[in-house]
């Protein structure tokens, strides 16, 4: 319970709570743990997302496929993180990503009926929950109207960074080079001379359809 305890401390959705008031949420509600192993699928794509399932420990690969599953990106997100609140309810409550367990994972997971009463009896909790859900939405709105870089480095740079969770970190998009260029409204060749010119900087490799980029936050 004490680890219990600590790790929801992290997590932003239970911030601003007394230590009396998690040790209360800890005595009441029902927590489901689930202990995964190496390569392990947290969540697929697709799943329904019945409840609120909270990373407590381990790496997480992350990946996520294009509607028609053509290209996919994979990135890696560490413990104490929350997997897609913002599916949790709405008009599409599914996972829309596949998390895999790099190593050992521990994840706790919170049903409606408990997150309800929780957000009943604690304001600052929902507060919460709709500070984070708000400040997503509006993150993404904010993505549509940024406007589109001319220069076809910075523009693959934005094709990437406009599809992953985290904004730093490594990343790897398995993409055909003729489907990169259409989704960027040029010719491949233009596309094979940008990727070549960001791998002579150091910036990226790429063979055969992968992409692989160690650190996202240097693309330019």
């Amino acid at each position: 319970m004490l680890n219990l305890y600590d790790k929801l401390r992290e997590i932003p959705l239970f911030q601003g709570l007394t230590s009396d008031n998690l040790m209360q949420i800890i005595g009441q509600t029902k927590f489901s743990f689930k202990k995964f192993g190496k390569n392990e699928i947290i969540k697929k794509e697709g799943e329904k997302c019945n409840n609120i399932a909270i990373l407590l420990s381990g790496d997480v690969k992350v990946v996520a496929h294009a509607d028609d599953h053509s290209y996919s990106i994979e990135e890696h997100i560490k413990a104490p993180c929350i997997l897609q609140i913002e599916h949790f309810m709405g008009l599409s409550p599914h996972y829309t990503r596949t998390f895999t367990s790099v190593d050992e994972s521990d994840t706790v997971e919170i049903g409606q009926s408990d997150l309800m009463h929780i957000s009943d009896e604690f304001i600052i909790f929902r507060i919460n929950m709709l500070n984070i859900v708000s400040a997503m939405a509006q993150k993404a709105e904010r993505k549509l109207w940024h406007p589109m870089p001319t220069e076809l480095r910075a523009r693959i740079a934005t094709f990437l960074k406009l599809r992953c969770l985290s904004p730093i970190g490594s990343k790897v998009i398995r993409i055909k080079m003729t489907r990169l260029a259409q989704e960027l409204g040029t010719s491949r060749l233009n596309v094979s001379e940008a990727l070549n010119a960001m791998q002579a900087d150091g910036v990226l490799h790429f063979s055969r359809g992968i992409i692989s980029v160690p650190q996202v936050e240097k693309l330019r």
